[in-house]
């Protein structure tokens, strides 16, 4: 211990004698640690941190397997209540499973009305969570029936709605002007399902139970809704859960082909996974880049080390000749290289604080738990064995070099420095090299993806985005019937195309580009199939002008019209997808078709075809277009469209007016989700920009860092090779001669770390592949645009090395030497 105390006190010496030296280390080491530090408290979050729940690791997100899902088919499917009852009553592998769908409420009778992200779920939900409400109970069987209205509130609704009231349990609230009984409040913190924003209040799936005019959702099997989570029990795995539900799916399946027949298995995937989706290679790739600048700053540093170690010779010599054996010597090296690494991985956890506040403001606004990053002691313990482990890297092939140092030659050669050989800098040569393909590798990885987020922003979302302004109406349907639903949101519609600075005003549901969606099968008149095997479509609802407000191109046809309504001729308009691949060769115009939709008021009736449209971009902007046809609002009355108004201004400035005509109407009714299709389009282009943007930073950082290790090694030489040069310019060599000497070395590394790292990124390119749209892994211009920049980089950093040398003073440099 003592050994290592003096060993200490010598490396702050050493500092001290140094200290440009020592900074210029400790602020590589804290460049590299910091982009670590900060990518890995991202990666621990969003990916590593188990839920917070108890024994997270048995909580499973369960689902069907169709064969025939349309859009996204990455996790579990949803699934219909008969379906979810019977799961939950047949399996053997679960203590309990939940279901769950979103929903939104409105809340009245506590000043002005507030729109609330809520969820309808089964019983047991919270017992399946394995979390009890700080106060009152969780939702139980009896809270499934017809008619009980209970609903569970979260910490923070309690908090800002309520004012934290001592009496809330019992008490009776307002929600969509229905009376609901709170019997329970969940304990601070609690968040599922976990999302940006978080839901503020659960209800029992007992309005689903009921409906006085049809089918109620609790019976519908072929209405697939619900999202369902379960807990496995005590040493039962994901597999075995799996096959487990796949029996029942397929005992479903046959029991009720006319609507399980393609539901072949079932999906059962550990929550946690279920949760992060596709953004888990995307942080892999970033947490991979990062982890290569962290290995090009190693590098850079053991270079300067291994330059100070050639002028430290002689000190070593001396301590050699006095009795410092080579592991003596070696740990004292490692110990200066130890406390260096501690001193930049100090200034690095600094650094990453700053570089988290900018990371939080890239990351998609989707992104689960991206609210929770911060430099927790896990991010810390990671930052100290980082940087514990950086000092070894960069500290050990020095500390050899060093400690092998011939005393007696030491000592005859001095300060002398014309007898250096290229042997001496064999390994800093390595070094740059290894650098430079690292770099190069991060820098094709940025230019695929850069080019791959131009390419997204290309891609036609079949619509106009600019100057149109959309928002979303919560009808308590308590109030409204089917019929007032109508004729509210067309008195809305008349109030807001007569505001100044408005064009036209519509509405529809879904909006593109958006994440929600419902698929209704449908029969072709003259092509009947049995219900189970009936063609599939993603289905959407217009207003009258919705086309024409959005400018979606109208191909043939016409628009919906305000006739268009519950008492005229059923109609529906399709997209040139869906007359492509349902009408191939034919005119789609005055043909049938009969969705399978109940809405409470009609039953699967047969609706002409009256308009064909352009496709749009529905879920994403990298996704393919889906068949997709369009129902009028008045004759489909099933959800509320949102509303969409351009306007010859721009569209923020209208919010306020907005609201108004809206609160003229019902001051009950509240206006919610007010955004720009603008806001939506970035929205959708958010993780491509994310992950080019900051694996752009890190290639650039990891080209600063090779160009710096490029310079530091050239002057190096200049620096050894002073005589030599001197006496080369003594002897008549012209200047330009040692100039591109200089030139040459420098640009020949460059080019073997570029050969080095095009077949690296040879095999890099396959990991990317996945991330990439519209760029093939392997693209000749990106390989071309990246190689030409760091040979431009390489070309820069040896340029004022090779000039110092080409302008030595040969008299004053031999005079010195």
């Amino acid at each position: 211990m003592g050994k290592s105390w003096q060993d200490l006190r010598f490396a702050i010496r050493q500092m001290r004698k140094a200290p440009g030296f020592a900074l210029t280390i400790i602020l590589t080491i804290a460049l590299g640690i910091g982009a670590t530090t900060a990518v890995f408290s991202l990666v621990n979050t969003v990916l590593l941190r188990p839920l917070p729940f108890p024994e997270p690791d048995r909580l499973a997100a369960v689902g069907s397997l169709n064969d025939r899902r349309v859009g996204p088919s990455t996790g579990p499917a949803p699934m219909s209540y008969p379906d979810f009852f019977d799961f939950r009553t047949r399996n053997h592998c679960f203590t309990g499973i939940a279901a769950y769908h979103d929903n939104d409420f409105t809340l009245t009778g506590s000043g002005e009305p507030k729109h609330l992200s809520g969820y309808v779920v089964a019983a047991e939900f919270f017992d399946v969570l394995g979390t009890n409400p700080a106060l009152g109970r969780g939702i139980g069987p009896q809270d499934e029936k017809p008619g009980a209205r209970v609903v569970v509130l979260s910490h923070r609704l309690w908090q800002t709605a309520f004012g934290s009231a001592n009496d809330i349990i019992g008490s009776v609230i307002t929600l969509d002007n229905r009376s609901y009984t709170v019997i329970g409040l969940m304990p601070q913190g609690f968040e599922f399902p976990i999302q940006n924003p978080a839901p503020v209040l659960w209800t029992s799936l007992a309005d689903d139970a009921y409906d006085p005019m049809g089918e109620p959702m609790t019976a519908s099997r072929g209405a697939h809704l619900l999202s369902v989570i379960g807990r496995l029990k005590p040493g039962v795995s994901m597999e075995q859960a799996k096959a487990d539900l796949a029996v029942i799916a397929r005992n479903l399946a046959a029991q009720y082909p006319d609507t399980n027949r393609h539901f072949v298995g079932a999906v059962v995937k550990p929550q946690l996974d279920d949760l992060v989706g596709d953004i888990r290679p995307a942080l892999r790739l970033l947490f991979a880049a990062v982890s290569l600048v962290l290995l090009i700053a190693c590098a850079n540093v053991a270079g300067l080390l291994l330059a100070r170690a050639s002028r430290r010779r002689s000190e070593v010599a001396v301590r050699s000749a006095l009795g410092a054996s080579r592991p003596q010597i070696m740990r004292q090296m490692l110990v200066e290289s130890l406390f260096l690494a501690l001193c930049g991985g100090g200034a690095g956890i600094a650094l990453s604080m700053s570089l988290l506040r900018m990371l939080v403001h890239l990351v998609p606004s989707d992104l689960p738990r991206s609210g929770e990053v911060s430099v927790d002691a896990t991010v810390l313990f990671f930052a100290t064995v980082v940087s514990l482990f950086t000092g070894l890297l960069f500290g050990v092939l020095p500390a050899w070099r060093i400690s092998r140092v011939d005393p007696s030659t030491a000592l005859r050669d001095g300060a002398r420095t014309a007898t250096a050989g290229r042997g001496q800098h064999r390994v800093q040569n390595a070094l740059v090299i290894a650098q430079t393909a690292i770099g190069l590798v991060l820098l094709i990885a940025s230019g695929l993806l850069i080019r791959s987020f131009v390419r997204v922003l290309q891609v036609n979302p079949g619509f106009d985005r600019k100057n149109v302004l959309t928002a979303s109406l919560d009808l308590p349907l308590s109030r409204y019937s089917s019929q007032q639903q109508v004729n509210f949101e067309n008195q809305v519609l008349e109030r807001l195309r007569a505001l100044p600075g408005v064009q036209s005003a519509s509405g529809g549901w879904p909006l593109p580009l958006s994440a929600v969606g419902m698929t209704i099968s449908f029969n072709i008149e003259g092509r009947p199939l049995p219900p189970g095997d009936r063609n599939v479509s993603r289905a959407s609802l217009a207003q009258p002008d919705y086309f024409q407000v959005m400018h979606i191109p109208l191909l043939r046809g016409r628009e919906f019209r305000t006739s268009d309504n519950s008492k005229s001729n059923p109609v529906v308009i399709v997209s040139e997808g869906f007359a492509k691949k349902f009408f191939p060769g034919e005119d789609p115009l005055g043909k049938h078709i009969t969705p399978g939709l109940d809405d409470g008021t009609v039953k699967e009736v047969s609706r002409e075809i009256i308009g064909v449209v352009a496709e749009v971009k529905a879920r994403s902007l990298k996704a393919e277009n889906a068949p997709e046809y369009y129902l009028p609002f008045a004759q489909a009355v099933v959800f509320s469209p949102k509303i969409v108004v351009r306007t010859a201004v721009d569209p923020t400035m209208l919010i306020p007016a907005i609201r108004a005509a809206v609160a003229q109407i019902d001051k009950n009714v509240p206006l919610y989700d007010v955004r720009t299709m603008d806001d939506l389009f970035s929205r959708a282009a958010a993780q491509p920009r994310f992950q080019a943007v900051l694996l752009s930073c890190f290639a650039a950082v990891a080209l600063l860092l090779s160009a710096v290790g490029l310079y530091g090694l050239l002057s190096h030489i200049v620096v050894q090779r002073t005589l030599e040069i001197g006496l080369r310019i003594a002897l008549g060599a012209p200047r330009r001669n040692v100039l591109g000497m200089i030139l040459r070395r420098g640009l020949w590394l460059a080019g073997v770390g570029l050969a080095i790292g095009i077949l690296c990124s040879l095999a890099m390119t396959r990991f990317v592949s996945g991330l990439l749209f519209g760029v093939k892994p392997f693209d000749p211009l990106t390989l071309m645009g990246v190689s030409l920049v760091l040979l431009l980089v390489a070309l820069v950093a040896s340029s004022a090395p090779a000039y110092r040398a080409a302008n030595l003073n040969p008299m004053k440099t031999l005079r010195e030497q």
